[in-house]
């Protein structure tokens, strides 16, 4: 429970963080800021990507819980500063893009890392499990982080928020590195992987090629709905803006409670592989009724029908993440559930800046609406194709 609660509090500076560096690259640009926060964001996860690379060779020397919690003492320094720097600054874009690589080493490493460490703490038997059951603690964390966030960010100034993620993730490395989890049988992995070794069990395992594709897809149509929200959300003249958008991820974070019962009620059902691809669908759907929500635009409900919709984009994502990082597992070799979930994350750290540079250029050139709808489109196609190479192994 404890570790519930201390990376809850986590979550909620990461769902401000997020607010706080998308606030001040939208303000800082002369237009919606699509492009610059795509940039920004690019940057970000293309050192993600380079940094997922290297977190098996990491882990085999130093274990994972003490890669975990230096990088979790890195974000609470590290976020802490740049905060300081973007407030006391009015250079708020050269701030940012020279902030996204460290921010990016940092996630890179965290996000590979933090589902084993999940699963040691919370040690359930299903790694799909324990990520649901954090689901609900990083629900209610997302939920206090982005709505309360936003008004912060409005009140004050986008380096609060930046601030306010290091301090909120403080607890989180506290609890890390005083209180280790009860079972660390296999914190501390019996092989090492380069990023060749990843492409290597990339190559020699179809079902996980078939996840990452999937992963890979989420990262591009997907993904960039929720970390772009706030130059999205700028192009159809929403105010005030980080409130606004900080009310809608507050739905978003809603959607996680949901988690646990649509994963149960998925594998009672089918595989993780392709309860994922049901998710997917499920979120072009919420994806088309933004994109139809705003032409039709009420401006006294208008926030009020996209948090819905946020919900149910946030339970389509979230149930999607469990099982494509659950299908990752089980499609690896025995012992090396690590390794698949870290070809997992880099196939999608390395496509994602793909996507936020695409969406950028989209919203800023074209508009928001049209941008969801295509991506929503472009998901439904995938979904197709999956469930096409589904019904023709069933006839082999």
């Amino acid at each position: 429970m404890s570790y519930l609660i201390v990376s809850g509090f986590a979550i909620a500076g990461t769902l401000v963080g997020q607010l706080g560096a998308t606030s001040a690259t939208t303000y800082a640009a002369s237009g919606n800021g699509g492009v610059e926060t795509g940039i920004y964001l690019a940057i970000l996860l293309a050192f993600a990507a380079l940094s997922t690379a290297c977190v098996g060779r990491i882990t085999h020397r130093w274990g994972r819980l003490r890669v975990f919690s230096t990088a979790q003492v890195g974000v609470a320094v590290s976020w802490s500063i740049v905060g300081v720097v973007e407030i006391l600054t009015s250079e708020s874009l050269l701030v940012m893009w020279l902030a996204a690589p460290l921010f990016g080493v940092l996630f890179g490493v965290t996000t590979v890392v933090s589902p084993l460490v999940t699963h040691a703490y919370l040690s359930q038997t299903s790694l799909t499990v324990s990520m649901a059951r954090r689901s609900i603690a990083a629900g209610v964390g997302a939920m206090l982080g982005a709505s309360l966030g936003g008004v912060l960010i409005h009140a004050t100034d986008p380096g609060v928020g930046i601030f306010a993620n290091g301090l909120l993730t403080i607890p989180f490395a506290v609890f890390l590195l005083a209180r280790p989890p009860a079972q660390p049988d296999h914190d501390q992995p019996t092989t090492q992987n380069s990023a060749r070794d990843l492409l290597d069990l990339l190559r020699s395992r179809p079902q996980l090629r078939r996840v990452c594709f999937l992963t890979a897809s989420l990262m591009i149509c997907l993904l960039p709905l929720f970390t772009m929200l706030v130059p999205i959300l700028n192009d159809l003249d929403t105010s005030p803006l980080p409130s606004g958008a900080g009310l809608m991820l507050a739905g978003v974070a809603a959607g996680r409670f949901f988690v646990p019962t649509l994963v149960q009620r998925t594998l009672s059902k089918e595989s993780q592989f392709f309860g994922a691809i049901r998710a997917f669908i499920w979120a072009s759907g919420f994806m088309i009724a933004f994109a139809v929500s705003t032409m039709v635009s009420v401006i006294s409900v208008d926030l009020v029908v996209w948090t819905l919709i946020g919900v149910g984009l946030g339970a389509s994502r979230f149930t999607a993440r469990a099982l494509t990082i659950g299908a990752a597992a089980d499609a690896s070799p025995p012992g090396k559930e690590i390794s698949g979930v870290a070809v997992l994350v880099l196939i999608g750290t390395v496509v994602s800046p793909i996507g936020m540079l695409l969406w950028g250029v989209s919203v800023d050139y074209l508009s928001s609406p049209i941008t969801v709808g295509l991506a929503a489109l472009v998901i439904l196609v995938i979904a197709a194709v999956l469930a096409r190479s589904r019904t023709q192994g069933s006839d082999r």
